[in-house]
Parts: structure tokens; sequence; C-alpha cells
């Protein structure tokens, strides 16, 4: 434990350095199919490899080729390599066009190092003995011990500042000629060894942004071991937090969360473009539950759970003592994201949309499933800020209020019945945030999403219109029909009746909710109140009194 702690401690220090990286993009997630049944024997077809001398003794200076995935095309190519170095824990292949020009002795020296021996974090443990004390220890596929890391160049389709660095493909942990979901199911050739792809162009493998792509691969190949259906999200998540136990920097896939934290946490976009906000939401929910469930413990539970997506990482709390349900923990995560509220990193979020003039009017919004949205409000002192929902239980909407005496509160908007609810600010407030999410834990919960509404006012800018019609039928019964002068969201007038006999007023009925009619001409909400008066009162001694977040807004008697 006091190890772990130790290693613990010189992450923050590794974090809190500066440092430059570049927004590298993982191949795994292209070669894996959680869903279906890893890899499936194909039919034999004319494609050899040379025999692999007796492990686990493999002299440096042997060649090999290797099958390849081209991510251009998702077909295999070969790729004639040579093994320039031996470490305890790795063999090291390079590409042979890129020996001498990309990768020198020097650079495979260094990988050698931080495999085996030393990691930002700790300069006494390398990256294989670090992951694998706390994850266990990878498969052995080929029965020589190690791993091998082949450095090549990966062929993709580069973006500006966004590659393919490193990949770990499943279908290496097979025997033969198989079929593999990510090649689109054409017969492709397994390798047969537990290995790592290493790209060397555009990456520089004398970087260390080289050695933390290693650290982000072998926790793929670990896991693979527990789970091979893992999740992409969960196994994602745990390869972006075993770089960080390594001391190697991922701030900039959580910048890339920052520039858009409403991305969800349980899905995984289809397209590698789209990706690297979602590197850093899923790294930032396991620091969180690092932080705040359990320590080093629970994500290393969650690595060796055999239970897939939400279900694996709630079967690891539970296992942890942790009785929080997942939906309620990722509502505390939201608001900790916004907040800062970490100890290893410090965020800055940025909402997709701000305010400085009310009101706002009706604006919308859709959530994916464990997802947030952030919304500003500046100058929000005394705004009242309404929310409603198409979802019901699992939807939930949050204030975070700052307040100009430097306080920070943040409360729930209270749903009704018909999920919207609304919050009065108070004056001090000089800023608000609105953080509406949902948090579905049902079966299929990726599929799940839901709209929302919201506004921000200021109360004494709504007014009312309205008018007092009897029953045509029974004339004991009043209809009291009212116009907002803009739409509510969230927000639900009252209705107070009072007794006025001989200029005492007393109270008839307390407030009570009003009901929404259907839209006018002008498509405007109505709303209506109907009640029975008693035959021993006088219509002429009622006054009705429509008021809004306790504000009398509108005010009449049933006979004028």
């Amino acid at each position: 434990m006091r190890n772990i702690t130790v290693l613990f401690t010189l992450v923050l220090l590794v974090l809190g350095a500066s440092y430059q990286s570049s927004a590298y993009l993982c191949g795994t997630p292209r070669l894996s199919d959680p869903d279906a049944n890893t890899t499936q024997p194909f039919p034999p077809v004319d494609l050899t490899i040379p025999a692999l001398p007796t492990a686990p003794v493999l002299p440096i200076g042997m060649a090999r080729t290797f099958f390849a995935p081209d991510f251009r095309s998702m077909q295999q190519y070969t790729v004639s390599a040579v093994l320039r170095g031996v470490g305890r824990f790795c063999y090291i292949f390079v590409e042979e066009a890129e020996w001498n020009t990309r990768v020198t002795a020097e650079t495979v020296q260094s990988m050698v190092r931080a495999f085996d021996a030393a990691t930002p974090a700790n300069p006494q443990r390398g990256i294989y003995s670090t992951l694998v004390d706390l994850f266990g220890a990878p498969p052995d596929i080929d029965g020589n011990g190690k791993v091998i890391l082949l450095l090549l160049n990966i062929r993709d389709i580069n973006h500006v500042n966004r590659y393919t660095a490193g990949f770990f493909n499943p279908a290496d942990q097979n025997l033969g000629v198989l079929r593999n979901p990510g090649f689109r199911r054409f017969p492709i050739r397994s390798n047969e060894a537990d290995m790592l792809y290493i790209d060397t162009q555009p990456l520089n493998p004398n970087s260390e942004m080289a050695h933390n792509v290693i650290a982000h691969e072998l926790q793929h190949l670990i896991h693979w071991r527990h789970d091979p259906h893992e999740a992409t999200w969960v196994d994602e998540g745990c390869a972006g937090y075993a770089s960080f136990l390594c001391g190697y920097p991922v701030q900039e896939h959580v910048a890339a969360f920052e520039r858009m934290p409403s991305v969800s946490l349980i899905t995984w976009p289809e397209t590698e473009a789209d990706s690297l906000p979602y590197y850093g939401a899923t790294f930032l929910w396991m620091l969180y539950l690092h932080e705040q469930h359990g320590g080093i413990g629970t994500v290393a539970e969650i690595v060796r759970n055999r239970g897939t997506s939400l279900t694996g990482v709630s079967d690891a709390l539970a296992s942890k003592g942790v009785t929080e349900k997942i939906s309620d923990i990722f509502i505390h995560w939201k608001l900790a994201n916004y907040l800062s509220d970490y100890r290893a990193v410090r965020l800055s979020l940025m909402p997709h949309r701000w305010y400085r003039s009310y009101p706002s009017g009706t604006q919308s919004g859709r959530l994916s499933n464990f997802s947030a949205d952030y919304i500003g409000f500046e100058d929000a002192g005394g705004l009242t800020l309404g929310f409603s929902s198409d979802s019901s239980a699992s939807n939930a909407a949050h204030t975070i209020e700052f307040h100009n005496t430097g306080d920070v509160h943040v409360q729930a908007i209270k749903s009704s019945d018909g999920n919207s609810g609304s919050v009065v600010l108070p004056n001090t407030v000089t800023e608000a945030i609105l953080v509406p999410s949902l948090q579905a834990e049902t079966i299929n919960a990726d599929t799940r999403s839901t709209n929302y509404q919201y506004s921000a006012t200021r109360g004494a800018h709504i007014t009312f219109t309205s008018a007092v019609l009897p029953n045509p039928v029974h004339p004991r019964y009043w209809d009291i029909i009212a116009k907002s002068s803009e739409s509510l969201v969230g927000l639900t007038p009252t209705m107070t009746l009072v007794l006025s006999d001989n200029a005492i007023e007393r109270p008839y009925k307390e407030a009570q909710a009003m009901y929404q009619v259907t839209q006018d001409s002008q498509n405007s909400y109505l709303y209506r109140f109907s009640f029975l008066l008693e035959p021993e009162i006088a219509p002429e001694s009622i006054i009705y009194q429509i008021s809004l977040d306790s504000r009398i807004v509108d005010t009449g008697s049933l006979i004028e």
C-alpha cells in the first residue's frame, strides 16, 4: 500500500509540471467488437508466415514478418521487421524501413528502459511492473513471457494533430486465419503473439509520448485477458488511467473534453475524428472513481471484473463497498467537472452557450444517456431558471451559483410530476451554470436520449392576462383562464381564492397549481383553474390571485 501511495504522489507531481503533448488516437476500438464473440475461425487460405524459433529465446537481429492492419482499407498487409531490443518483459521489433531513420539504437534502449525499469511516476518501476502489479498479468499466447512491441509506420489517415499512435489487435490472441469484425469480416491472419503496435510517423518514437502510448496499449492487452467483451468506453477510460498512473500526460484528451463536455460517457463515436473528447471523459470518470470511491483498487477491480459497461463498473464498486448508484455518482461527477473538484487535474469546462440579457426565451437541447450540458448565465442575480424534460426519473438538473461573496452553491431543480421545475437565484449570484443531465441505468442504456427545454427570466418581467368564464351548464362552477406574457419553462402559475366580505378578507382556497391547456392561435399556452363555489358564497365576494414564484402577477374578481 505504501508503494501505491508513493506512486500516486509522484503522479500528482508529474501532472503539476508543464509539458507538451499531441492528441493521439488509439486504434484498438476500430479492431474490437465487444458485441461479437471476439474472432471466429475461418477456413484456411493460402497465407503463410515464417515459422517462429522456439520460445522463449529470440536473438537480436532476428527477422520476422508481421501482419498489420491498414486503417485506410481495413485490410492486412505484411511488415518486414527485425528484433532490435530485448528487455526483461519485452521484445522490440522495428519495421526495416524505419530503422536508422525514425528509430535508432538509442530509441530502442529508451523504450526498453521505460517498459522495464522507470516511468515519470516512479524511477524504480517500469510500465510493465506498474500496470501488472495493479491490473494483473497480460496473456501469453506465444509462451515467451514477454510483450512484443512492433514499431512501424501505422497506415492511417492522419488528421491535423490527430493520428493513430498505437493499438492492440485482439485478432493476435487467436490462432491461424480467422474472421474479425473490425476488418469487415474479411479473413485475416493472426500474428499469434502478445503484441502492441506503436507508430513511428508522425508519432516521435524517441519521445515520452511514445512511452505514453505503450502504457495505454498495454492496458488494452491486460484488459482483454480479463474481459475480451468489455465496452470500448470502459476499456479506453482504463487505458487513459494507465497512462496517468505511469505519470504520462493526459492533458490533450482532457482539454478536448473541456471544449466539448456534453459527450456521452457510455458511448463511443463511430468516426475517429470525433473521439478526442470521449478519451477525456472516460479518463476523468476513472480518475473520479479513484479519488472518491476507493482509490487505485477500484479501477483495478473494474479492469479485472468480467461484467461489461455499466454492469461491470457497478459490480466493481459494490465489491469495494460502494452502495451509491452509478446514476447518482454520475450526477456528482458532472458537477465536479465544472467545479474542477479533483486533486490530480485542473479543469476549465466550456459551456456550450452563455446568456447575458434576459428574458432568454424558451430554448431547447438534447441529451444522450449519461451526458450533461453546461449553460451559463451572467448577471444572474434574481433570475428565475425554468427547466423541463421529456424524461422522468432518469433526468436531473442542477444549478451552480457563484456569489459575489465568493461562495459557490449547488442546488437541484426539483421537478414536478410533469418533469418540470424552476429555481429563483438570489440577488447575490453573479454567474450561474445550468447543468441538465440524463442517467438511465437500463438495458441498452446507450440508446436512451431525451429532449429538454429551459428559460431564464427575471420574474418582474412576466405578466398575465386573465378572464373568468362561468360554466353555462352548472352556474356554481367557474373557470379562470390565464395567459402569460412569455412562455413558461419549468414554471407553473398558482391560483389563490380570497373571500372578501364587509371589507374583511380571508382565505377561501389556498394556492393550487393551474393546469396547462392547449395552445391558442398565437402558439401561447393557456392555464386554467376550475372550482365549485358553494351556494352560500356570493360570486361577487370572491377575489382571485394568480402567482408565479410567490409573486402575484394578476388579480381580479369573479364578477367585475
